[in-house]
């Protein structure tokens, strides 16, 4: 298992350092967050992940304890982000594939951004995943956020298999096959 999470993080990494020129500081950055501290990037493969709580559409509120059971991929997005938009392609072909499980869930969280612009980015994209908000940005200061796109994928128990800073190639095969393996546990 180990070594699958080494080889996702490394599969990772090539593109991340590739693409390096994620959005670190957009042109619209969230009034109420902070710059996380070092004690607060508690990310670390193989530990246990972050709880944080998200915003659905209509308000409700989505704990990440609550999904306990299911794969989780969390996206760090923004719709003024190029990287992100060049990202968005795969991540939307791996949602396609992917959706079918319930036991996968995609919690793509706005950073720095409006649920109003997301939604019409969506829209004229054709993308159909939810959209989370992040209140008070405590999920990005969490996980110690340092640009979008920023992802991490938590496996049915909680822990953190993979961390991706910068775009990733989502539907690449390696990848969809690692998250399918995990759904698949």
């Amino acid at each position: 298992m180990r070594e699958t999470a080494l080889k996702f993080f490394l599969a990772a990494l090539f593109p991340a350092f590739l693409f390096l020129s994620s959005c670190k500081a957009g042109p619209k950055t969230p009034s109420s967050a902070q710059a996380p501290t070092a004690s607060q990037t508690k990310t670390v493969i193989g530990v246990a992940a972050p709880d944080i709580t998200v915003a659905a559409p209509g308000g409700s509120l989505v704990k990440l304890s609550g999904l306990r059971g299911k794969v989780v991929l969390i996206n760090f997005w923004a719709t003024w982000c190029g990287s992100c938009d060049m990202e968005n392609p795969s991540l939307h072909r791996l949602y396609e594939k992917l959706k079918k499980y319930p036991d996968f869930k995609l919690l793509s969280v706005l950073y720095g951004d409006s649920r109003q612009d997301a939604n019409i980015y969506l829209s004229r994209h054709s993308y159909n995943w939810t959209v989370y908000t992040d209140p008070g940005g405590r999920a990005a200061a969490a996980y110690g956020l340092t640009g979008v796109p920023e992802s991490y994928l938590v496996d049915k128990n909680g822990i953190l298999q993979g961390k991706v800073i910068g775009p990733e190639n989502w539907d690449a095969p390696e990848v969809s096959a690692f998250i399918e393996k995990l759904i698949k546990e």
